[in-house]
């Protein structure tokens, strides 16, 4: 890989997690470098490469689960997603820095252009680095389609094992959340699988079968979710007094009680409710079984304020637990956040640029003005 550049900076003081992420060649980024923190926000205007960097968070997990091919033709081949296509960008790059008690892993993988119009590994590495600087180094090999990353292990417990094990550990925890269809025919209103129920998926297709078995589980933090997700839902929609999904010939469909006790169908939430349920649902799993990394895609879609105001709560209350990369064109979102967790993404150029905001930098125009009316302004960027 090429020297990555100069990261965007996250305010923190070093911590456990995901320490950086390098993209390039990849769409719209031909290099960008984040360290995402605890909490952080996108923002910027239609085409400017937000969604393309989440695609990246999304691809980097993906990878680990031999889905390259699968990726590559789902998202209209290699000379869609190549910057500029394969005559001005021959490889995409992904690399991600992860900090574990104390120790590193780097994980990088060169995906080069190959007849077919598909993409293929030309290097992968994993790499291991100790407190004291030493460390292994793990070359995965070149040529392969699909990633090598859980058919290397070495047999013992060695360095280059224990970076691998860890890798994939990390990995196979960053999700990335996508709530926007919820016509009468998306996967968020139709009936779940039941046994699809241990965790809630990226796109919201097991929402149902997820809560029931919340609502079974003799587990106390389970039953804690279920009562925060329920009490949530009241707060946004008080005509909700209890979800209740149910069993039915092996799948679930999710009902609910309103403060009359009449029952009602998922197909009677509006668009806004049944997004902002999925949200909480996300937000308000048991601290331990937290994805590593949540990122989401204009959590603010349809929803009314009071719900915006309590999506915000609930991300700034679990970053404590995990990391947080939110995707969005609300200026009203940005007025619940600190300037140093918020990244602005531009397009100069032909390329998308981030610049992290500095509470330092703004401090003087913050006496007078909010965040949103900032950047209503233009005084941060991110404009059209």
């Amino acid at each position: 890989m090429q020297p990555s550049p100069e990261p965007v900076a996250r305010p923190e003081d070093q911590q456990d997690g995901i320490q950086e992420i390098h993209v390039a060649g990849f769409c719209s980024l031909k290099e960008v470098c984040l360290e995402p923190g605890r909490l952080t926000v996108l923002i910027g205007p239609n085409g400017a490469g937000k969604s393309n960097l989440l695609q990246a968070l999304r691809l980097i997990p993906l990878l680990r689960t031999r889905s390259l091919q699968r990726y590559v033709a789902d998202h209209g081949f290699a000379s869609a997603l190549l910057h500029y296509g394969p005559k001005a960008t021959d490889a995409v790059e992904l690399g991600v820095v992860i900090r574990d008690l104390g120790v590193t892993y780097r994980y990088e993988a060169c995906l080069a252009f190959a007849p077919g119009d598909t993409l293929y590994f030309q290097s992968e590495t994993a790499e291991r680095i100790n407190p004291d600087g030493t460390g292994s180094f793990s070359q995965l090999g070149s040529g392969h389609r699909e990633s090598r990353l859980q058919d290397s292990f070495d047999p013992d417990d060695s360095p280059d094992r224990q970076a691998l094990v860890a890798l994939n550990a990390w990995l196979g925890r960053m999700t990335f959340y996508h709530f926007h269809d919820t016509s009468a025919q998306s996967k968020l209103r139709t009936h779940a699988r039941r046994e699809d129920d241990r965790y809630p998926r990226s796109d919201g297709s097991n929402l149902a079968a997820y809560l029931l078995r919340l609502k079974e589980s003799d587990d106390s933090a389970d039953q804690k979710a279920w009562q925060r997700i329920n009490r949530h839902c009241r707060h946004i929609a008080p005509a909700i007094k209890q979800l209740d999904p149910v069993a039915v010939n092996g799948s679930v469909r999710l009902d609910w009680i309103d403060d009359r006790d009449e029952r009602f169908g998922c197909h009677q939430f509006s668009d806004g409710t049944l997004r902002a349920l999925a949200l909480i649902t996300v937000l308000s799993q048991p601290s331990e079984r937290l994805p590593r990394l949540i990122s989401i895609d204009e959590p603010e879609l349809g929803l009314h304020p009071s719900a915006i105001a309590l999506i915000t709560e609930l991300c700034r209350s679990i970053s404590r637990h995990t990391q947080i990369v939110l995707s969005t064109q609300s200026t009203e979102l940005l007025d619940y956040f600190n300037p140093d967790e918020v990244v602005v993404v531009e397009r100069q150029h032909g390329e998308t640029k981030l610049t992290r905001l500095s509470s330092e930098a703004l401090q003087t125009w913050l006496e007078d003005y909010s965040l949103s009316e900032l950047y209503d302004k233009g005084v941060i960027g991110g404009k059209p």
